[in-house]
């Protein structure tokens, strides 16, 4: 006797489940608002952080750049957890940009205008990044259209401090305005109202209850939970990807330091290759582009680390998996977007420098990507392949959905277009 194939393929019995949701209105605005505030956020941060060896001595630069880093990767997550609570995606935008041209305008004390700069990139990545999730629900487009100014905005905020030019008559007004036109498009695509408190409590509670009523049915000797369920061993495998992709991009960029225009050209690669990752990996699903471009991308650094018109390439290939890592962790936490953001770009990058920064010192740039790019395929295939248990290389927007039951308990508070 054969089965119904409607009574056993969920995708029959929804049609839409193939479908991302839509966007909600005004999110090509939105999205504009963030791509340019992420630059205008890093190349300030850039700007102030290269010019510090010119006034300080070198031990108060190496506490402040670790203050720095402290601050704006390390403290992320848990800047990502209070925004999640609180919901205000918006005014900690707003905020953030404030904060940043006031660590601009402190430049007579810059232990204060680093730690400044800090808290508000820290703040600015976890709420931009949450609202490009929720803009491009269950696609990778809005993280990549978000992330991609940020590494060309601190590469010339950089250069431009290298070079003595003062950048705070153009940095700061642009700042301002930004924040204005950041509060506008966010409160109109109404991203605050889908993400406020209490309905998402009430939701994460009840779904909460299921959970540990589903583990006491499952556990009738009362042995208790593993240590790390499969979800936790997922997030693990993912998070650690993405660190060791951050270490192989350090590297990179140590080895091409007092090179300019080398410089510039692999931030604007990195840029490229984000923006279009995120399109791309929509399009011909998440798992087949991300491992594609990571099989290409280590030959290319590890042959090629040296050579400009190889590198160039194999750097936009890398940074081109940036978009859907963030878009695959914030499908495992559906309901917390900006702690997935403050995950994927803020502890796992700091890791990854850390990582970058502890290795032997005789393994040197470009030697040092093939252990690190071999790890990171290997993450890459076992992470992907169970955080898309059966889907087909095309059914991108089910990637990493986690409980089907509880993405569809969020699906109604978090995704302000849909008609619950």
């Amino acid at each position: 006797m054969t089965s119904d194939p409607a009574a056993t393929d969920p995708r029959a019995l929804d049609p839409a489940a193939d479908r991302a949701p839509e966007s909600p209105r005004g999110t090509p605005a939105l999205l504009a608002c963030l791509a340019l505030a992420h630059g205008l956020s890093d190349g300030s941060a850039g700007w102030l952080l290269a010019g510090l060896p010119v006034r300080q001595p070198l031990a108060a630069v190496t506490g402040m750049v670790l203050l720095y880093n402290g601050l704006a990767f390390g403290l992320q997550p848990a800047f990502g957890w209070l925004l999640d609570r609180r919901g205000k995606m918006a005014g900690a935008l707003v905020g953030s940009l404030l904060l940043m041209a006031a660590a601009l305008g402190l430049g007579g004390q810059p232990w204060t205008a680093v730690a400044l700069a800090g808290l508000a990139s820290g703040w600015f990545h976890v709420a931009a990044g949450a609202l490009s999730l929720r803009a491009t629900p269950r696609r990778a487009l809005g993280p990549g259209v978000f992330a991609a100014p940020g590494v060309l905005g601190l590469a010339l905020g950089g250069w431009a401090a290298l070079r003595g030019v003062d950048a705070r008559p153009l940095l700061l007004p642009a700042l301002a305005g930004m924040a204005v036109l950041a509060w506008i498009a966010a409160r109109r695509t109404r991203m605050d109202q889908a993400l406020r408190q209490p309905e998402l409590a009430l939701t994460e509670a009840k779904s909460a209850g299921q959970a540990n009523a589903a583990e006491d049915a499952d556990d009738p000797a009362g042995v208790g939970p593993p240590l790390l369920d499969d979800h936790d061993l997922l997030m693990l495998l993912l998070l650690s990807a993405i660190a060791l992709r951050s270490a192989i991009w350090t590297l990179a960029d140590i080895a091409w330091q007092g090179r300019g225009s080398g410089l510039l050209a692999i931030a604007l690669a990195a840029a490229v290759g984000k923006l279009a990752g995120g399109w791309l990996a929509d399009k011909v699903g998440w798992r087949r582009w991300t491992l594609g471009a990571a099989l290409a991308a280590v030959p290319l650094l590890v042959w090629g680390g040296r050579r400009l018109w190889t590198l160039l390439p194999g750097i936009a290939l890398l940074q081109s998996s940036t978009p859907v890592m963030l878009a695959v962790v914030a499908r495992r936490l559906p309901a917390r977007p900006a702690l997935a953001s403050g995950l994927v770009l803020g502890l796992a990058i700091l890791l990854g420098g850390l990582t970058a920064r502890g290795l032997p010192a005789d393994l040197a740039w470009p030697r040092a990507a093939l252990p690190l790019g071999i790890g990171l395929l290997l993450l890459l295939a076992v992470g992907l392949a169970r955080a898309t248990p059966g889907a087909t290389e095309s059914d991108s927007h089910e990637i990493a959905a986690g409980s089907r039951g509880e993405a569809d308990q969020v699906r109604c508070v978090l995704d302000p277009c849909n008609d619950c």
